[in-house]
């Protein structure tokens, strides 16, 4: 009799743990940020190249600027 009522106990148990719920949820919202961009742009080889064109008739560079100035230039 005592080996019925422990059998008992014991599936009532492991019923009473079976009729649990669980309920998951996840949060599936994504935030975008926009951020500003920056943007650099380098015009020295522009303006290189139009001084190159400007002072072409004058001559090669060594010939107009001195050693100093064309280290100054660079």
């Amino acid at each position: 009799m005592k080996t019925v009522i422990a059998a008992a106990l014991v599936v009532l148990m492991a019923a009473a743990g079976a009729c649990t719920r669980h309920h998951v949820t996840a949060d599936t919202t994504h935030r975008v940020e926009i951020a500003p961009i920056h943007v650099t742009v380098d015009v020295n080889l522009k303006v290189q190249k139009a001084l190159d064109e400007a002072l072409s008739f004058q001559g090669d560079m060594n010939e107009i600027f001195t050693e100093e100035e064309l280290k100054q230039l660079q």
